[in-house]
């Protein structure tokens, strides 16, 4: 039941200067050709990709430290999350649980 390609779409939400809220949803295909999302090794494969996508979802990438830690981060981490959480491959879900896999996980939106 392996799909050709997974679409990761979320709703990045930021605050303009004026206090306003700007939501605007980004997509990125990941492709999951060739892995086998049962093993271990795919699923640590497949993590990274997804959260690779994620870092394009929230970019652009903070040049400023505070800003990346603050920001950047825990979009990508909550992008992660939620894209694991969504695809329900029982690997992927616990390795990314277990925080191996080469990603960072936390929370977005």
């Amino acid at each position: 039941m392996l799909k050709q390609l997974i679409i990761a779409s979320l709703a990045i939400t930021s605050v303009a200067a004026t206090s306003a809220q700007a939501q605007e949803t980004r997509s990125v295909k990941v492709s999951v050709a060739g892995i086998d999302t049962r093993s271990e090794s795919g699923a640590h494969i497949l993590l990274q990709r997804i959260n690779v996508a994620a870092g394009t979802i929230c970019s652009p990438t903070p040049s400023n430290a505070l800003q990346r830690h603050e920001q950047f981060e825990p979009c990508v981490r909550k992008v992660t999350q939620r894209t694991v959480a969504k695809l329900n491959y029982p690997m992927l879900s616990a390795l990314a649980n277990t925080g191996d896999g080469g990603a960072q996980l936390a929370s977005a939106k």
